[in-house]
């Protein structure tokens, strides 16, 4: 490539990384215009420039959806206890609902074994050595 268009291309492009976004369309049509003045066989050797450009972007576009994918996994974690399904957002330990909540531990296992945390709301899980669970809510002391 004519070393006069490389300077062009990477000017161009250390101008749009730098840029303020009200600055981005005149730097478009800037070198919009610059390219179609160009003549066939110039435009024949920045060719493999803006294959290089599309191939970064389709390779980015890649790895941004593969990290929203991820996310979604991330996002989306659930426990099967006794063929039930239950979203772990809304359960913590007793030792971190007790921290969330400024309580005692001993005070929400009180609570536990006085019913006034409905059973329901309880979740012990005998492959995870008996944890407890408790649904992270707030629960009325009569």
């Amino acid at each position: 490539m004519d070393e006069t268009l490389k300077e062009k291309l990477d000017h161009y492009i250390s101008a749009m990384k730098n840029a303020e976004k009200p600055e981005v369309a005149k730097l478009r049509s800037e070198f919009s215009n610059w390219y179609y003045g160009l003549s066939e066989q110039e435009r024949g050797q920045v060719e493999p420039f803006w294959k290089g450009i599309k191939e970064a972007a389709r390779q980015s576009i890649k790895e941004i959806k593969d990290l929203i994918n991820e996310i979604k996994r991330l996002d989306d974690v659930k426990i099967v206890v006794a063929g039930d399904e239950y979203d772990l957002h809304d359960w913590v330990t007793i030792s971190n609902y007790s921290r969330l909540h400024n309580l005692k531990v001993s005070r929400v296992q009180n609570w536990i074994s006085r019913g006034v945390v409905p059973r329901d709301k309880v979740l012990a899980i005998p492959q995870l050595n008996n944890v407890k669970l408790i649904k992270n809510e707030i629960y009325l002391v009569s």
